[in-house]
């Protein structure tokens, strides 16, 4: 039986979210957030988008698995964000999971052959 409750992830969910809104903004002090949609459902999933006024765009879907004990467990998380820089729009397409923090974009370094490089980190303990 897991201990750790939807009801007591929502709370932490939630802050996660809102600091990473808040963050996006702070890089244009004069850019408010325009749209903010967020869902949890009972089973651990969660949907967020929003949209600021200098044109960044993020959308975010994701689980919660508890783990067997308080404090355990791990989160699968996918989404994008995009904004516009000197005329181009940037656009990053992500997945986060027991495995780490996984982005993909035309303008960002293709890093899928770096495990078969190095190895796993099992391998380096």
């Amino acid at each position: 039986m897991c201990s750790t409750s939807v009801d007591q992830l929502k709370p932490r969910m939630k802050a996660v979210l809102l600091f990473c809104v808040v963050a996006v903004a702070a890089a244009d002090k004069s850019a408010r957030i325009a749209n903010h949609q967020y869902g949890i459902e009972e089973d651990g999933s969660y949907q967020s988008n929003y949209e600021t006024t200098n044109g960044i765009k993020a959308q975010e879907d994701g689980i919660s698995y508890p783990g067997n004990v308080p404090e355990s467990g791990n989160y699968v998380r996918s989404g994008s964000y995009s904004y516009e820089w000197e005329g181009v729009t940037y656009t990053v397409t992500w997945t986060a999971d027991e495995n780490g923090f996984h982005p993909e974009g035309d303008h960002l370094p293709d890093f899928s052959h770096t495990r078969e490089h190095i190895g796993g980190i099992e391998e380096h303990l």
